[in-house]
């Protein structure tokens, strides 16, 4: 008896595509073959048996180039940068691929993400710039061709293209919500395919749940507007030596830049505790550390964070002041009465309170000087960032600074103003040492997050303010409320007035010299300095628990610090 052949093989004999003789399949017409299996290629293209390709973001995607392409410069910068924060992109990351559906696409958002972040030589985002750097690539650089590229440009860049999909304005925001969630969905559904497709081949599954993981990450991300932020983790060895043809970690030290001397806060004992001040972009030791700067109510705290703002900005770098206690006019006064101050020189610094109120006679020569000291800080390339969230939490505090590094991801340093001023943020703990705890590890895990230095602004608690008139050096558990930020802190430094042992008549009594202790109350690390000779930041000997400062009260400027630090 004949052995029954399977429905779909015999139906294949009947066709004449297989031949089978006594129940088994001896031969075959193979130019038949490749017809079906040419044809099931085809079918695949046409109609696609992944729904995952059948979600079009196409009109999505278009609108936000769309946007951004015909926008002026500036305008398209900050569209960039909502964009990127709307997806929760990383101020170090790059827009990842599957945010595109085209490889066009892909290739215009890749270039306008670069000269965004500086790695083109062009910063301005502009049809005629892109296509000028496109064109200057190696051909092996780029992922279109050239023509494809520039054509696909000019037409997203036509303002008529834009009005195609509505208006500009209110499209935006429709667009990237839209996008976020079809591109979600289209990649949800891609890699469910994916699976089952896996699930029949015979390949190693460990490697298979590793690419499974990943791409879920990648969809919650983009869901929550953190893309990136999980899964980074790195083996050390292969780290050092790179691997799949990308540079390792010791390719970065071998061709890292000489390192520069980092900016000064304009306060020695400050600088430091900070290993020398505030790094630039260029140095290889850069940001991520939260410091804590407390006193007491009046004690000069906020004058102290305007001279350090001031002076990172006159030393052309990207800052940010933010203020939960202070509105803008006072902080701006505060600013440029600092920086003229230092800009110009001390007879031609304007003060404060003549910024506030100018009198009538001196407000041309005010403004002038405010002009100088505007054009001095264009100059060396420097930018200060104010904001004044009236009643702001840590959280509002947190993503106003990732907004600020979004737009400018030179920030270097943020100054926060101050501490126990913050609301208490949603979900908090009832107990309030619980609560500051919580907001301490939110603006340390911010500072690391976006790579600055945060300077946050404390209060003593009353044992430090009683502690005035003593003659013990203040503690840590002084600062108010929890020991959490402290904890947490790089370093912290506890400024009190300075006082004087005088005689005053048949008793003898604590007066105030003026003067300002800084004590050095915790230092992770070392104290360091500046070594012109051998260019490098060296420890020094022996430790500095206090320094003793002057302030000029009406321009927020240090004018003295006894300070005196030598490299060991």
């Amino acid at each position: 008896m004949t052995q029954a052949l399977p429905h779909y093989i015999q139906k294949a004999v009947e066709l004449g595509v297989l031949t089978a003789e006594d129940g088994k399949i001896v031969s075959c017409d193979k130019d038949a073959i490749e017809t079906v299996m040419g044809t099931a290629r085809l079918i695949e293209k046409l109609q696609p048996t992944t729904t995952a390709q059948l979600d079009d973001t196409t009109d999505q995607e278009a609108i936000i180039l769309c946007r951004v392409l015909s926008a002026p410069s500036g305008r398209a910068r900050e569209l960039w940068s909502d964009l990127r924060v709307g997806f929760g992109i990383g101020h170090g990351q790059t827009v990842p691929d599957n945010l595109w559906s085209s490889a066009i696409f892909r290739a215009i958002g890749s270039e306008i993400d670069r000269t965004y972040l500086g790695e083109r030589n062009s910063a301005v985002i502009s049809r005629e710039s892109l296509i000028t750097q496109y064109e200057l690539l190696a051909a092996a650089s780029r992922t279109v061709g050239f023509q494809d590229f520039a054509k696909t440009v000019s037409e997203l860049s036509n303002p008529e293209t834009m009005k195609s999909y509505g208006d500009a304005k209110s499209e935006w925001n429709v667009a990237l919500d839209l996008l976020r969630q079809a591109r979600v969905r289209a990649l949800y559904k891609e890699t469910l395919h994916m699976a089952d497709q896996v699930s029949r081949a015979d390949s190693k599954l460990e490697k298979n749940i590793e690419f499974l993981q990943g791409r879920a990450m990648e969809c919650l991300g983009m869901l929550r507007g953190s893309i990136g932020q999980q899964g980074n983790f790195t083996e050390i060895v292969e780290d050092l030596f790179g691997v799949d043809g990308q540079g390792g970690f010791l390719d970065q030290l071998m061709n890292a830049r000489t390192m520069e001397k980092p900016v000064s806060t304009g306060v020695p004992a400050f600088d430091l505790d900070m290993e020398g001040g505030i790094y630039k972009p260029s140095n290889v030791a850069n940001g991520g550390r939260l410091f804590t700067l407390a006193g007491r109510t009046g004690g000069s705290k906020t004058q102290l964070g305007v001279q350090i703002a001031a002076s990172a900005v006159c030393g052309g770098l990207t800052a940010g002041f933010i203020s939960a206690e202070l509105d803008k006019p006072a902080i701006y006064a505060r600013i440029w009465a600092s920086i003229t101050h230092q800009a110009l020189d001390q007879y031609s610094a304007v003060y404060s309170g003549k910024i506030s109120a100018p009198p009538p006679a001196e407000k041309e020569q005010i403004a002038q000087r405010l002009m100088e000291a505007g054009g001095y800080v264009q100059s060396v390339g420097g930018k200060l960032l104010i904001e004044a969230p009236w009643g702001a939490d840590v959280d509002t505090v947190v993503n106003t600074m990732r907004s600020m590094k979004a737009k400018n991801p030179d920030l270097r340093v943020v100054v926060l103003d101050h501490f126990h001023c913050l609301s208490r943020h949603r979900g908090s703990p009832a107990n309030e040492a619980a609560m500051m705890e919580e907001r301490a590890y939110k603006l340390m895990t911010a500072a690391k997050e976006l790579d600055i230095d945060l300077i946050a602004l404390a209060q003593m608690n009353r044992v430090g303010m009683d502690a005035l008139s003593r003659n013990q050096p203040p503690s840590l558990d002084q600062i108010r409320g929890t020991d959490a930020l402290a904890h947490v802190s790089h370093a912290v430094w506890i400024v009190r007035a300075e006082t004087e042992r005088v005689a005053e008549g048949d008793r003898t009594v604590d007066r105030s010299t003026g003067k300002l202790e800084v004590w050095h109350a915790k230092v992770r690390g070392r104290q360091a300095v500046w070594n012109s000779s051998t260019q490098a930041v060296e420890g020094i000997g022996d430790f500095i628990e206090k320094s003793v400062i002057s302030i000029h009260h009406p321009t927020s400027t240090v004018i003295f610090d006894d300070t005196k630090a030598v490299p060991s």
